[in-house]
């Protein structure tokens, strides 16, 4: 009972460890919606592996649910689906697939997009596959919006970017990224392809239909129609696969219709060459009267009249060394309209734009004419909420500079907006100047407000000495009067997810390069206005395992303002803790106040490090959990405040040690349990076996097995020694371990019964002479007659050296009247068989079915072949 009441009492103790962990806990969600799909339209809903998520989407079937990393939804009709996770829109990815056929000429389709309210919260992607029974030419027909071609890195303003995708033997073609609303009117693709329409999530669709048509064959892979408007204009137009290199031995072309009066200038802006084994790469102009061929070093046509064609063609490449060394063929080049000797006005209409202003100035010796309102001017400001007019005469874009200055703000927190407002640029018209330098974001809170500035997309990374911003464009932030926060930059390891400023804030853009601002270039921030925060700044920051941040006060390397402070809100991985360094700090010598150092808990509010300008501190500290590093500066009489820290999350947080206590009690005392428990069992069947048992013996004495030594001289009174039966188990036993030892060594033991048949004797022996004639005796064999065992010592040697001193068993012969049992055919063999392929050695899982894939469903698989984009 005792040892019961301690087996129980540790059962519970580790119950009551087990449901108390955090894990035993932890709890499922799930969100559930129900979608519709139309005939011909097949839904894919992808797990995306930048994820890293182990969340499903599970599909009904019948009375049970299907989950999946990825579906496919094929048959039209009303469909039930859940996901093991409550946000599923940040691990999912959604793709609406359509076909689009010709068979037969005339072939015409019009495509209008059409969106689904339950999938607002996704990522989606729309695909339209154009495919044909035989070679042929589709024309997508973008007249009634337009389209301008836009870099890989770059996104719409609108959230809607269009990508084309043309059709080869043994490969796809990723003809550009696009926007709607621009001069592009058309593109042509040789046998057949596919368009997509990409949204992200929270987006809005603004549907915009265009048309499909069966076209004439053309020579090129495609051919983009370009339509110049009039006036000044310019456009940017990019090489297929772009970054990559145009496909081998293959020629594309643009054609351009230009207004009267007009003239073009085409200029290469970036290029590359691949290494060729047979003719060379160029570009092939088409004029109305003329053809000329340029290489891509040379200069391009300037000023011509009238429509044309341009033509890049690649040579066929040496695959392997252009591989090799990373080239290929690459073209970013720019078409430019200017109207010829006369002025070209330019209407700039702010009148709905109460927040958007626009300053034109003239580079140094310029011999360019410019004009606000019929008034020559060096630098024209087109104010908001008016209609303005800006004439230019003999003004090329790069004798011209164009700053827009956004304003977004708020005078009250409940009219501010409810959403984060994407820092993109303003659309403006395309007649103004191509040379964009800088674009101002203004960012004004409201009273006891505060600005929020997001990262579009990832983290930022503040640019800081020796890790500089290596991306096309540099953001910088600073505060209204011009103090400066930082700069900053997206991705590239940034560990920055939320920046809060006091109060209000201007962002501004610029190229690193020297060069000019696209119109349309990747979004980088948001921008939101929240309540009154007492810091003045606040940084949100999520450290990463391994790596090492640095952390710099604002407006490094400048000093912090007068009586500002600056908090960092680390967010720190579970089961880790932080490195913290501070590698350089500034003090100044203060007139008023103290500046100060604090890095504390957020969880326990444990204050870790504390230290004043005229302190001395430790450099290095360790963080057990999520902290904040507090700083604030004096009113310095000299020198300036400046702190840079790094911090690294390393090595697991430590056990609490109350809980190492208990989980080894727990296992010494099962430990101790199962010990006693073995102990008990073995002293019971060592008992049991330590039975007493006499055996007959023909030297004239009997013995215990077990004792040692002469056995003690009994009265023959005393029937001590006389016992009323013999266990045949135990005279016979080295025969069952024999037998046992030949089962185990390949002579399986037949489960029939064998009797024993010895040599016996009628009469009990007293000694052993009868035997010493060796094995063939005089005495006759009788079956069943008891014959007892003699020692190995006592049988004389045998006198043929070749027989073998392990004894054999002689073949029971079959008793009169006895029928042995038939062998039940296959009963044994089959069902150990069956064992053995049901439960070792089956090929099959617990399921009976393998794993599906979890690659990723294609789109368009029938229509083309080869990778998607």
């Amino acid at each position: 009972m005792k040892r019961e009441r301690l087996f129980k009492a540790a059962c519970l103790l580790l119950l009551s460890g087990v449901f108390a962990s955090p894990a035993w806990s932890a709890t499922t969600d799930s969100h559930e919606l129900t979608l519709a799909v139309h005939p011909g339209t097949v839904v894919n809903i992808n797990r995306t592996k930048a994820s890293g998520s182990d969340c499903t989407v599970c599909v009904e079937e019948g009375s049970s649910w299907s989950c999946l990393p990825q579906t496919a939804l094929t048959e039209a009709g009303k469909f039930s689906v859940k996901f093991t996770c409550t946000k599923p829109w940040d691990v999912f990815t959604v793709e609406i697939v359509k076909k689009i056929e010709c068979r037969t000429k005339p072939c015409k389709h019009t495509v209008m997009p059409t969106d689904q309210q339950p999938l607002f919260e996704f990522n989606r992607t729309f695909h339209w596959c154009l495919r044909a029974p035989v070679r042929m030419t589709f024309h997508v027909d973008f007249s009634k919006m337009g389209l301008t071609q836009i870099a890989p890195s770059e996104t719409c303003t609108d959230g809607h970017t269009y990508s084309l995708v043309a059709l080869e033997t043994t490969k796809n073609v990723h003809l550009g990224l696009f926007c709607a609303s621009g001069t592009i009117s058309g593109i042509q693709i040789l046998n057949g392809g596919k368009v997509v329409l990409m949204v992200p999530g929270r987006q809005k669709l603004e549907p915009k239909d265009f048309e499909v048509s069966w076209e004439e064959d053309i020579k090129s892979l495609a051919v983009v129609s370009v339509g110049l408007p009039s006036g000044k204009s310019s456009q940017e137009f990019f090489s297929p696969n772009y970054p990559s290199s145009f496909p081998d031995d293959d020629l594309m072309t643009w054609s351009f219709s230009v207004p009267n009066g007009h003239e073009t200038t085409v200029k290469l802006l970036s290029h590359s060459e691949p290494h060729c084994r047979k003719k060379e790469p160029g570009i092939e102009y088409e004029f109305e009267d003329v053809t000329v061929v340029r290489k891509l070093s040379e200069r391009q046509p300037t000023g011509e009249e009238g429509p044309f064609a341009l033509s890049l063609r690649n040579c066929e490449m040496d695959v392997v060394r252009s591989r090799a060394q990373g080239v290929g063929l690459t073209l970013h080049f720019r078409v430019s309209s200017n109207p010829t000797g006369t002025e070209a006005p330019c209407i700039v209409d702010l009148s709905k734009e109460s927040s958007l202003s626009l300053h034109i100035a003239k580079v140094a010796d310029s011999r360019c004419k410019l004009k606000l309102d019929g008034i020559s001017v060096e630098s024209a400001i087109v104010p908001a909420g008016k209609k303005s007019t800006v004439s230019f005469r003999d003004c090329p874009d790069e004798d011209l500079l164009l700053t827009v200055n956004k304003t977004i703000g708020c005078q009250q927190l409940k009219d501010c907006p409810s959403r984060p407002v994407p820092l993109t640029v303003p659309v403006i018209e395309r007649c103004l100047p191509e040379a964009l330098k800088t674009v101002h974001w203004n960012l004004q809170a409201p009273d006891h407000g505060t600005v929020e500035l997001w990262a579009y997309i990832g983290n930022l990374r503040q640019s800081l000495p020796g890790q500089e911003c290596n991306g096309s464009v540099q953001f910088s932030v600073a505060e209204s009067d011009g103090t400066a926060i930082g700069q900053f930059c997206p991705g590239g390891g940034g560990i920055i997810s939320e920046v809060q400023v006091h109060r209000n804030v201007t962002v501004s853009a610029a190229p690193r390069n020297g060069l000019f601002l696209r119109r349309t270039f990747q979004t980088f921030f948001k921008v939101s206005f929240t309540k009154e925060i007492t810091e003045t700044y606040i940084f949100h920051v999520a450290p990463k395992k391994g790596v090492t941040s640095v952390l710099a006060s604002p407006g490094w390397p400048g000093g912090m303002k007068p009586y500002a402070t600056a908090s960092w809100i680390a967010t720190v991985p579970d089961k880790l803790d932080v490195h913290l360094t501070f590698t350089e700090v500034s003090q100044p010598k203060c007139l008023k106040r103290h500046t100060s150092i604090q890095v504390q808990t957020l969880e326990s509010q444990e204050r870790l490090y504390s230290r004043r300008e005229d302190e001395e501190g430790d450099e290095e500290i360790d963080i057990p959990e999520s902290f904040y590093l507090n700083m604030s500066n004096c009113l310095p009489e000299k020198n300036s405040f400046s702190v840079m820290a790094e911090i690294t999350p390393t090595k697991q947080r430590r056990i609490i040690l109350p809980v190492i206590l208990a989980v080894v009690g727990v296992l010494l005392l099962g430990m101790i349990i199962a010990l006693v428990v073995v102990c008990v069992v073995i002293r019971r069947k060592k008992k049991q076996l330590a039975q007493p048992v006499s055996i007959y013996n023909p030297n004239g004495h009997s013995f215990l097995p077990g004792l040692h030594g002469v056995p003690k001289t009994v009265d023959d009174d005393d029937d001590a020694h006389i016992y009323d039966y013999i266990e045949d188990t135990l005279v016979y036993g080295h025969l069952l371990r024999e037998e046992a030892e030949l089962d185990e060594y390949g002579k399986p033991a037949v489960d029939t019964y064998r009797s024993f048949n010895g040599p016996t004797d009628a009469k009990p022996l007293k000694d052993p002479e009868p035997l010493s004639g060796g094995p063939t005796g005089d005495a006759d064999t009788e079956v069943g007659v008891y014959r007892p065992f003699v020692p190995p010592a006592e049988v004389a040697a045998p006198t043929v050296p070749t027989v073998p001193t392990v004894p054999t068993v002689p073949t029971v012969p079959t008793a009169p009247g006895f029928k042995p049992e038939p062998a039940q055919e296959g009963a044994d063999s089959q069902s150990g068989v069956k064992l053995v392929e049901n439960e070792l050695y089956s090929s099959r899982g617990e399921d009976g079915g393998s794993d599906p894939s979890a690659a990723p469903l294609s789109p368009c698989s029938e229509a083309l072949q080869g990778p998607w984009i």
